[in-house]
């Protein structure tokens, strides 16, 4: 009776996990299929890549959930091991993942050649610096404009 209690407790965990990740994911879904679009546009007009927008969209994913589990490990590891992670840190890990795997999906996924792909993956990475400046941008701007209703202490 224990062991079925332990189960069904690990269920309910599970189930709340994903009820917690939910909206990241949903977002970063729309955020993929929508850069997936600019990627797929830019690989027919200038390589003339014969790629279908599923599996561009599908490198997109991939690279943006394994950027998220890099950041997620960052997170959890920093605060236990009292390692000071800086946002530097959290760009140069989603630059650097992000760009590594777009760079084998494409390559090895996708059949295209080695310089096909890094400038594909450099496209990629540019597509996800500006999504995560604009929530930046936009982030900073709700925390510090629409939630401090005293405009002196608004901090830069």
């Amino acid at each position: 009776m224990a062991g079925l209690s332990m189960i069904a407790s690990i269920i309910i965990s599970i189930i709340e996990l994903f009820i917690l990740l939910s909206p990241f994911i949903s977002g970063w879904i729309g955020y993929s299929y929508i850069f997936s679009k600019l990627i797929y546009s830019f690989t027919k007009r200038y390589f003339n890549l014969n790629i279908s927008f599923s599996r561009t969209w599908a490198i997109t994913f991939l690279s943006g959930i394994t950027s998220f589990i890099i950041i997620l490990i960052l997170i959890f590891l920093s605060s236990p091991y009292s390692i000071n992670v800086t946002t530097i840190d959290y760009f140069i890990a989603i630059i650097v993942t992000g760009f590594i795997t777009s760079l084998i999906a494409y390559k090895f996924l996708s059949n295209a050649s080695l310089r096909v792909a890094i400038v594909i993956s450099l496209t990629t990475i540019l597509a996800y610096l500006s999504f995560i400046i604009i929530v930046y941008i936009i982030v900073n701007y709700v925390l510090n404009v629409l939630l401090n209703p005293n405009p002196d202490k608004i901090c830069c």
